[in-house]
């Protein structure tokens, strides 16, 4: 999980579905992987919640151009392209009257991370990575009943290849940096959200609630 500041913007968070999460507040930022967290971590720390693929599903269901193609991604397993995602969270933070938010399903891929920071101009200064093995992450997926296309077995697999493949470089490169905290997500939501309180507040000096 990560933490930095906007100058002259917004502070943001961000998480990625089922593994990553981004939080920027005051002089921090973060990132977290867990999609059932983000309410707790919302509620605890006054954070707005944005989640990518909410925003893409509702662009989607407009039935635009914009949506057939976000669409035909998302069926093939594939991550839509940055400047799509980052145009819908740029104007879902601009319509908010909070200014702490936090990001769930981006940054997907080293191309998402880059795009994202060069126009936020922002880092975090900590991941949050929650570690669950793919057969968890398989049931979990196929019980949630979201009604998204990519929530079936034959996707799946594919959505694991562009993890492995396009998401997993960018934990690597937090990791590099010494950023990355690590969560094991196959307990209880209750004892995950420990953990995760437990480094939110060693980055945020002790405090319970977002300033």
């Amino acid at each position: 999980m990560g933490v930095s500041q906007i100058p002259g913007q917004r502070d943001a968070v961000i998480d990625e579905d089922e593994a990553r999460t981004k939080v920027t507040r005051g002089a921090t930022q973060v990132v977290i992987y867990e999609k059932c967290q983000c309410p707790l971590i919302v509620k605890q720390f006054r954070l707005t919640h944005l989640s990518a693929g909410d925003l893409l599903q509702a662009e989607i269901e407009l039935g635009s151009e914009n949506g057939k193609m976000i669409q035909d991604y998302k069926k093939e397993g594939k991550i839509v392209p940055s400047e799509v995602t980052v145009k819908l969270l740029q104007q879902a933070m601009q319509g908010s009257t909070n200014n702490k938010f936090l990001i769930d399903g981006f940054p997907c891929n080293e191309e998402n991370r880059t795009a994202f920071e060069n126009i936020m101009k922002v880092e975090p200064d900590f991941v949050l990575f929650f570690d669950c093995s793919q057969e968890e992450l398989t049931r979990r997926i196929l019980n949630r009943n979201q009604g998204r296309v990519d929530d079936n077995i034959q996707a799946i697999p594919k959505r694991f290849q562009v993890y492995f493949e396009s998401t997993l470089p960018v934990i690597d490169y937090y990791s590099s940096k010494g950023k990355v905290q690590k969560i094991d997500a196959e307990r209880s939501i209750e004892e995950v959200f420990e953990a995760v309180k437990s480094i939110f507040l060693n980055f945020s000096g002790g405090s319970g609630e977002g300033n």
